[in-house]
């Protein structure tokens, strides 16, 4: 439909759904990007569904280009059988840092149409420095009650291990409203209960308290947090963020929440349905458990129910609590019920109150709905909302749902429209009464979800300034809607995907293997799958705090309803009422004050496919060093060789495509790079057209003495710097360590070599003084040894030539002959580079 042409036809057609990721998304100009992705074909009818291509696309073709819009690269992919493609990208060493941005597209294939060919990746291209520790925070074991208190802990260590001793810690401390529902008491309401489906929020209010501390010998801080009071008396969440400054001063954070409950009981709600006729009474069950779920009996339930009526005050309409009723009586070793008699329909709050031993209090609140219920009146012609309550929150396939609907206004005719890109199906009904029950068969082509829409048209009392209805004129045309997005998972079809590392623990270069197992959601294997393994320095992931999405998410990603509708209605304008009523008063009019009963809605079915929703363990592998690293002048007749770290890639693995065998199951052998880290095991399975999964691991390198440099991203020609070195004692008995460097294109100002003592389980940093030489490229070697033990780290900065430009401008007036100008040197000019340039002119514009 359009404004200017009228109704046009239009054939729906499939669409192309895309899942790609890269192996970390933040990566230096230079390295290499690996992508991997998977290409389904999606329905774009009423009943489409995910699937293979079905010969839709046979290739993808790729152009990348950098922040500035410049073209880096190119090239043409081929797909497999499951849809799936990769590519290795070699990012220049010059390229401009930024967001970069591939843009894919499906090529080949049938001659049908397909929408959605191209798709768009983007990764950051960036000069970092990678973290060297992770902070984690966690909380005392609770439970956590008013009146007590908790300990916060944070812990700061190396991603290959080894804790942050005596080093500065950050707090913040901040507390919210929260609930808390016992285990195994999943169908009773503890708390505030909010419906679903509907958009309002409810308002929180948080308190936020800040504190100073440091570590001790094991990189911890504990703070302890006293919980005095809350109200209302529901459970919060209490959230501590700490921040830790390492001696090399990076900076990084961690937080944890603790639930803090109001008493040491819990009093929950429940009611067999949401909404009631007319006419039936509203039957609550209560039951009063301990924080652990186990039910207590013999305690005192306060439970009232009121009416949440609509009141005209101020001139607007607010809702305001009457009609109470309340009802006491004692938990059992069962539920209990109260029997509540609503005088009129509408929406009911209910409120059940407790107390523990300590009279700490503990409150419930269950919203209930009664068929008959009131609605704000509407002065003029607008689109007016219909309440839909559903009875459960996710559906399967063979469900009913029942729906109850509130009209604003009666009797009325509706329609109802089922709507999954177009409409699946609609249904006449009327309603003669405030309230109606629908029922919804659900189908499994609804997977993952479908709207249900209900459109009212019928005639409403107009009202005067008071708010109050105005029988003495006719009655104003009317017209609501409501909707509802039921979710309808696809649990059946996700795949459960492990990926355990052989060794949970390596020396850096060493290899190890890790083991996949596929199987589906009935914990069958799942032959023929491919699988996509990536394993990935932790640290780098940090940096934009990467999380491989799930692919079920992707694929089954909520489908639009695809449908416009159009009102008549809306085109209506009213009379004044007092000229109005004036009129009728006259005998005038002749309305009669009949109803207006004829309209009509008008939908239609858009074109197009759904758019997508917006402790140490023991180190294994060691390896055989090689004499590539020596301490000068250190005794290195009978020392054993250091071997030397020099191959720091955050990439360890990127196996693209992996088949399962006939059991599920499937290995990659792993070779770690020279890293001190934590790497992360990530995997992505797909089967057939409909199946997906991911799954994730950990596997950490490490040493009993390492050494880190913490060298700047880059040095200027002419800059004197102190180059950090850490050193890392993970053994348990304080070590005296040499240390050395080694540089090329450096000096070092006051000497190669340190002596220094570690304690057991610590670090201490050691600077070596040094200056640049030339503008190029200054590498660093730097190794430490202790008996045993060694290790040995290399370190490449680029050193810039300067480019600093000064310039200074004067002026005169020369009568005769000629002015002499003195010019002063420029103190700590820096004579390899640059020089002098005089220029003069005639006058000060030209100049």
């Amino acid at each position: 439909w359009s404004r200017e042409g009228g109704w046009h036809k239009r054939e729906t057609s499939d669409s192309l759904r895309w899942y790609v990721f890269d192996d970390r998304k933040m990566y230096r100009p230079g390295e290499e990007v690996h992508i991997k992705g998977w290409i389904r074909r999606v329905g774009g009818g009423k009943d489409g569904d995910v699937g293979p291509l079905g010969g839709a696309a046979t290739n993808v073709s790729y152009i990348l280009k950098d922040s500035r819009d410049n073209e880096i690269t190119k090239g043409n992919l081929p797909l497999n059988a499951l849809g799936g493609f990769d590519a290795v990208l070699r990012l220049p060493g010059t390229m401009n840092l930024g967001s970069a941005t591939m843009a894919l597209e499906a090529g080949g294939g049938a001659a049908q149409a397909v929408s959605d060919r191209q798709f768009s990746h983007d990764f950051e291209v960036q000069e970092f420095r990678r973290p060297e520790f992770e902070v984690k925070a966690q909380a005392s074991e609770g439970p956590h009650i008013i009146g007590g208190h908790a300990d916060a802990s944070v812990s700061a260590a190396y991603y290959a291990g080894g804790g942050l001793p005596n080093t500065e810690v950050s707090w913040r401390v901040t507390s919210t409203p929260a609930n808390y529902t016992p285990p195994n008491r999943d169908d009773y309401t503890f708390g505030k209960w909010v419906p679903w489906w509907s958009a309002s929020g409810t308002e929180s209010e948080s308190r936020t308290e800040t504190f100073q501390g440091r570590t001790d010998a094991a990189g911890k801080h504990h703070l302890r947090i006293d919980f005095d009071s809350v109200n209302p008396p529901r459970a919060s969440s209490v959230t501590a963020e700490a921040s830790v400054t390492d001696v090399n001063r990076q900076t990084w954070a961690s937080s944890t929440s603790m639930l803090v409950h109001p008493a040491d009981l819990y009093v929950g709600l429940r009611s067999d349905r949401y909404f009631v006729q007319q006419g039936e009474p509203l039957v609550v069950q209560s039951i009063v458990t301990d924080i652990d779920g186990k039910l207590i009996a013999g305690r005192p339930i306060k439970m009232r129910a009121v009416l949440l009526d609509w009141i005209y005050k101020n001139g607007e309409w607010q809702q305001e609590e009457t009609n109470a009723q309340d009802c006491t009586i004692k938990s059992a070793a069962d539920a209990v019920k109260c029997t509540f008699t609503p005088k009129t329909g509408g929406t009911y709050r209910v409120t059940a109150r407790i107390m523990d031993d300590r009279e700490r209090p503990n409150e419930s609140e269950l919203t209930l709905w009664v068929a008959g219920g009131k609605t704000p009146p509407k002065r003029e012609v607008e689109q007016e909302t219909v309440e839909m309550i559903p009875d459960r929150k996710d559906y399967k396939p063979g469900d009913t749902a029942e729906i109850l609907v509130q009209a604003p206004f009666y009797p009325a005719e509706g329609v109802l429209t089922l709507r999954r890109s177009g409409i699946i199906r609609s249904e006449r009904f009327r309603m003669d009464g405030p309230t109606l029950t629908l029922k919804v068969p659900i189908e499994e082509r609804f997977i993952p979800n479908i709207y249900v829409q209900v459109d009212l048209v019928g005639a409403a009392a107009r009202t005067d300034d008071a708010g109050k209805a105005d029988e003495r004129l006719p009655k104003r045309p009317a017209y609501a809607k409501g909707e509802l997005n039921l979710s309808i998972p696809p649990m059946e079809r996700k795949l459960l995907v492990a990926a355990t590392p052989r060794d949970k623990a390596l020396e850096p270069g060493a290899e190890t293997v890790v083991n996949v197992e596929v199987r589906d959601a009935q914990s069958r294997p799942v032959a023929g799958s491919e699988v996509a393994v990536v394993v990935v320095d932790e640290s780098v992931l940090a940096l934009t705090n990467y999380k491989l999405e799930d692919p079920l998410s992707i694929f089954y990603a909520q489908r639009s309803a695809d449908v416009s509708d159009y009102h008549l209605r809306e085109k209506v304008l009213l009379s004044n009422p007092e000229a109005l009523a004036s009129l009728m008063q006259n005998g005038g009019g002749g309305a009669g004050g009949g109803e207006v009963v004829e309209t009509s809605i008008v939908t239609r079915s858009a074109s197009g496919a759904p758019l997508p929703p917006p402790s140490a363990s023991p180190v294994a592998g060691l390896r055989k060093r090689s004499n590539n690293f020596m301490l000068d002048g250190a005794d290195n007749n009978n020392a054993a060789p250091i071997n030397l770290r020099e191959n720091f890639n955050a990439l360890a693995v990127f196996a693209a495509s992996v088949p399962t065998d006939a059991q599920g199951r499937a290995q990659v052998k792993v070779k770690v790079p020279d890293n001190l880290t934590r790497y992360r095991v990530m995997a992505v399975s797909v089967a057939g057209g409909k199946q997906f999964g991911a799954g994730e691991s950990a596997i950490t390198a490490r040493m009993p003495l390492m050494v880190r440099p913490s060298a700047p991203r880059f040095l200027n020609f002419g800059d004197r710097f102190d180059l950090p070195v850490v050193v890392q004692n993970q053994t348990q008995n304080a070590l005296t360590v040499d240390v050395a460097v080694r540089a090329r294109n450096a000096e070092l100002t006051h000497g190669a070599g340190r002596r220094v003592t570690v304690p057991a389980g610590d670090r201490v940093e050691v600077l070596f003084p040094a200056t640049t030489v030339t503008a190029g490229t200054a590498r660093f070697q730097v190794g430490v040894a202790s008996g045993r033990w060694a290790d040995a780290a290399e370190v490449v900065l680029p050193v810039w030539t300067p480019a600093t430009t000064e310039a200074f401008a004067t002026y005169g007036q020369i009568d005769a002959g000629s002015v002499r100008q003195p010019i002063q040197t420029p103190r700590d000019v820096i004579p390899q580079f640059g020089g002098l340039e005089v220029t003069t002119s005639s006058t000060a514009l030209q100049a």
